[in-house]
């Protein structure tokens, strides 16, 4: 498929509908950079695979490039989002005025939302609703599902009412990663050629929540072992945000490495780095593990532990 104005236009305004490209790339399973490609003009068609993952969120878009544009009282829908209508925006208006909530950055915070930039979109009807945003609102806002203005079928998008549990705190699943499956996982994330997001089946895949505010392509992983007890036990689910080097994590941080292979016994090891005079090591909480001296060129993948299950 070709790549003209209107596709280009069309494209530009679905991954606004979505928030940003980021949010936009995983959804359709498509890179980030060959988006980007496409704005841009670099690349001037979409393969067929691509457009018909990209198609359903561009429709809703296509054929307004020259027409004149009057605010309509909703944006076009796109797949797995809610009409934002002017009679679902005045019900939660009315209920942030009876909650005290007096502002979008006061709801970004109630909900604990990462975007007060895409809320006061929301508000202002300029883009519809995800519904795991609806869902925090209405809970955050003490909102009954049945007594917000939408259909049927959105309403079956909600999620369960007291999913967000306390303060309605908005989380997003991450995929678990078995310690067997590890090493496979980070060679792909450390492949530019292979990277690609990765497409999983919330229903058959194993998750955690991860908080707002966690970092872009934070890993989940299952340990398997007890060289880290008691810091973390075997079966322990643990989320590690990516560092490119060495010198970028601090003295005495629990790490996860993608080890080079035919070097070292285990291929993927949980410990905690050590330096000392030049050197660095990883190392075992527990007495009875392994210690490992390593250099930046033993490394394929390197991450910080910054949560354990009981943390999440």
């Amino acid at each position: 498929m070709k790549i003209d104005s209107e596709i280009r236009v069309a494209l530009e305004r679905a991954i606004e509908a979505n928030s940003n490209r980021y949010q936009f790339s995983l959804k359709v399973g498509i890179p980030q950079q060959t988006i980007g490609r496409w704005l841009s003009g670099r690349t001037t068609s979409i393969t067929d695979d691509a457009w018909n993952r990209v198609h359903p969120y561009l429709k809703p878009y296509m054929g307004t490039v020259a027409a004149p544009q009057v605010p309509p009282a909703a944006p076009p829908t796109t797949p797995d989002t809610i009409r934002n209508t002017p009679e679902l925006r005045e019900c939660i208006k009315d209920a942030m005025l009876r909650e005290g909530v007096a502002s979008a950055a006061d709801l970004n915070r109630l909900i604990g939302y990462d975007s007060v930039h895409t809320l006061e979109r929301l508000l202002s009807g300029k883009l519809n609703w995800f519904p795991d945003i609806l869902s925090a609102v209405a809970e955050a806002l003490g909102i009954d599902h049945d007594s917000l203005p939408i259909s049927p079928a959105e309403r079956m998008q909600l999620l369960p009412a007291g999913y967000f549990g306390d303060g309605a705190m908005l989380v997003r699943p991450i995929p678990v990663v078995s310690w067997a499956n590890a090493a496979g996982h980070l060679d792909l994330l450390a492949n530019p050629d292979t990277r690609l997001f990765s497409r999983w089946d919330p229903e058959n895949t194993e998750t955690v929540p991860a908080p707002v505010g966690t970092r872009k392509g934070t890993q989940a992983f299952r340990v398997t072992g007890i060289s880290m007890e008691p810091t973390i036990m075997d079966d322990d689910i643990i989320l590690v945000e990516q560092r490119m080097s060495l010198d970028e994590v601090p003295n005495n941080k629990i790490v996860v490495a993608r080890l080079t292979e035919g070097k070292f016994e285990d291929c993927v090891v949980c410990k905690r780095l050590r330096r000392q005079g030049g050197h660095c090591w990883l190392t075992s909480d527990n007495p009875a593990g392994m210690v490992i001296p390593v250099e930046p060129s033993d490394l394929q993948w390197l991450g910080i532990v910054v949560r354990k299950q009981s943390e999440l």
